[in-house]
């Protein structure tokens, strides 16, 4: 499509600043209410952004399904790891250090599936990512020795990849910037309680049938999710040229012309830095010439969509996350912090099996699944908190604020963070060695699972919040951070355990967590001070490199 303008990039605008309450109306922008749409949508109504409230949430809602079905067959053996271990000789320690390698290649297999959707569409993605996890999940039924199973996790991490990636960006397609911090709180929903519900389905899979008919029944579902996608899911990649957040006068959204303030052209009201007016008489012919087409459903169920004004740049998407966390220390930060809640997720996972199999528990593994219902609603009540919650006091303090919204408003939500972390790792870890009730063990879990969650939520919405520009390759960034934190601890977890024993161990993970999910502290009060610091930089990389969400808006 032609876009009616193309506005300059503002080299001095702060990234992450953006007006978002218009408290007395008197800015000409497109609103909700008083709020603000960040991106501006364009008159398009097969744009992504104008797509009624139903066809938004069944698109959405399929990549949630996704993102479920997908961590479900990652977390397959989580409940079973000392079932698993007397039927194919492998030890526990063997097994957690192959679901470490399976977390990293989910983390550096972006560097393939992201330039793949960012170039040639999100739903093809979706799709192979489903058959490919349906035929390892098979596979994995047949493990026979240590070198297998490790092959198996591998091409596991490397085939359900865009989980990592591509339901962020589906969620920068669909929804304005207000809106975005619920999405990403269903998401890390989906993402956990895919992880969560598994162990707990799984138990009592492998004891009414085989440990193998876990492995067959991942496949089973990412067939059916396969196929519900195939027939249902819309491609929401679009190019649109307009696509700055940046901290510019509101009032600069006009065009200025000798007559009036702001000026519209057919249906199309132009916004965006001013234009004089031999540039205003090319970009009328440009809009009256346009026309929107809307796809058949046959065209619609292509997995490719190629866009040609948009710029191929696949392979530079694939190094360019290691300059940006190089040159953005907000994007270092933000995928290690999210590590340290995997590493905390990890550390459940990792003991969950052999706490509550052993004494004095002693619980079969269908009742050892049972007890991840509890981080399941941990979870829940963490995307809610650090998703919808968040975006409601982003509003208000930007209302506050004048109607300019920081993106460091979005930090508050990490309070928690300091205390019901540490205070999980103490109930479950310690109060195992002092044979405390299983209900303490489960809310333990439960706290853990709310870590996961909202820590996810926090730090993703920040740094898109951050750098909306460059959200596709940050989201690699962090995603490649937090999955080789994650892929080291799985070493590391058991050994660690091993030595120092239960309660020291997780008395040690409990001051680590108080540590590093402080540090969100010394974001709220230099934050701003960093993203000003790299407006430069930032917007060298946008306007010279990568215009990473440009192919999808």
């Amino acid at each position: 499509m032609v876009s009616a303008t193309k506005p300059k990039i503002d080299e001095t605008a702060i990234p992450g600043t953006v007006f978002l309450v218009d408290l007395d109306g008197s800015h000409n922008q497109k609103k909700q209410n008083d709020l603000v749409l960040i991106p501006a949508p364009s008159d398009d109504p097969e744009d992504p952004l104008n797509w009624s409230t139903w066809r938004k949430w069944k698109t959405m809602g399929l990549s949630h399904f996704y993102t479920f079905v997908v961590g479900w067959s990652s977390a397959a053996v989580y409940s079973i790891l000392l079932n698993l271990s007397d039927a194919t000789g492998l030890t526990v320690a063997q097994l957690n250090s192959g679901t470490g390698t399976m977390l990293l290649f989910f983390g550096w297999g972006c560097l393939i599936w992201q330039p793949m959707g960012l170039t040639f569409g999100r739903r093809g993605m979706y799709l192979l990512s489903l058959a490919f996890t349906a035929a390892v999940s098979v596979w994995t039924a047949y493990s026979t020795s240590y070198a297998t199973w490790v092959v198996q996790r591998i091409l596991l991490g490397l085939v359900g990849a865009p989980i990592e990636c591509q339901p962020e960006i589906t969620v920068t397609d669909l929804y304005f910037n207000h809106q975005r911090g619920r999405q990403i709180g269903i998401y890390l929903l989906a993402l956990s309680g895919g992880a969560y519900l598994a162990p707990l389905c799984n138990g009592f899979i492998n004891q009414g049938q085989s440990w193998e008919w876990v492995m067959y029944w991942c496949a089973i579902l990412s067939a059916i999710a396969f196929v519900v996608c195939f027939f249902f899911m819309e491609e929401t990649m679009y190019y649109r040229e307009t696509t700055y957040e940046a901290a510019v006068d509101p009032s600069s959204y006009d065009i200025e012309t000798p007559d009036a303030g702001s000026e519209k052209l057919g249906n199309t009201e132009i916004t965006g830095a001013a234009v004089a007016e031999p540039e205003l008489e090319q970009v009328q012919e440009q809009v009256q010439s346009q026309s929107f087409t809307k796809p058949t459903y046959l065209q619609s169920l292509a997995l490719w969509r190629i866009i040609p004004d948009k710029p191929n740049e696949f392979f530079k998407i694939m190094y360019r996350p290691f300059l940006i966390a190089y040159k953005l220390p907000i994007v270092l930060w933000a995928g290690c912090y999210q590590g340290v809640a995997v590493c905390a997720f990890s550390s459940m996972n990792a003991t969950a099996s052999v706490i509550l199999s052993t004494p004095p528990y002693g619980f079969k593994s269908s009742i050892v699944g049972l007890f991840y219902i509890a981080p399941t609603i941990g979870t829940a009540a963490g995307a809610l908190w650090a998703g919808e919650v968040s975006d409601r006091l982003c509003i208000w303090l930007a209302k506050r604020n004048g109607g300019w919204r920081e993106a460091e408003f979005r930090l508050w939500s990490a309070t928690l963070l300091c205390v019901i972390p540490p205070a999980g790792m103490i109930l479950w870890g310690v109060g195992a060695v002092h044979g405390v009730h299983w209900f303490g063990l489960a809310v333990g879990m439960a706290m853990l699972g709310f870590t996961l969650s909202a820590a996810g939520s926090v730090v993703i919405g920040y740094t898109i919040d951050c750098y909306k520009e460059l959200a596709g390759e940050s989201m690699m960034s962090i995603n490649i951070l937090r999955c080789t934190i994650a892929f080291g601890y799985g070493y590391a977890v058991t050994p660690w355990l091993d030595r120092a024993g239960y309660q020291n161990g997780f008395i040690e993970m409990a001051c680590i967590c108080i540590a590093l999910f402080s540090s969100f502290l010394v974001f709220i009060k230099y934050g701003k001070q960093f993203r000003k610091r790299s407006t430069p930089v930032y917007w060298k990389l946008v306007e010279t490199g990568i215009r990473s969400l440009q192919a999808g808006h």
